[in-house]
């Protein structure tokens, strides 16, 4: 005869909180995964072109520059938020000098190699 296993439940168990999640730690770590994404585009595209890219994509990648940029300011705003989870801020706050750190590091060496 197989036993079923269950879960105890007990008075401790419940958690309440006032905390919400942080609407700008969100909105910075999906701007920062944008930014990720058009980067990784961007290497690719130029990779499979042999470096020549289009205009269109330097313009590109200075816009998700910018939106890295935008990610980072959001991230450490919300990071001083009370009453929040601070899941999605320190997300946010990783990808987004990820991105931006990555960026800066690309025009460097595009300026010093060039």
């Amino acid at each position: 005869m197989a036993i079923g296993f269950r879960k105890k439940r007990g008075r401790g168990n419940y958690k309440f909180t006032e905390k919400k999640q942080s609407k700008r730690g969100i909105v910075g770590f999906l701007i920062a995964a944008v930014s990720i994404g058009i980067f990784a585009y961007v290497i690719w595209n130029s990779y499979s072109h042999e470096g020549a890219g289009s205009m269109y994509l330097g313009s590109a990648g200075v816009s998700s520059m910018i939106l890295a940029i935008v990610a980072v300011v959001l991230s450490v705003m919300s990071l001083k938020e009370e009453n929040s989870f601070k899941l999605f801020p320190y997300l946010g706050t990783f990808c987004a000098v990820l991105a931006l750190g990555t960026w800066i590091a690309l025009y460097i060496m595009g300026m010093v190699l060039a």
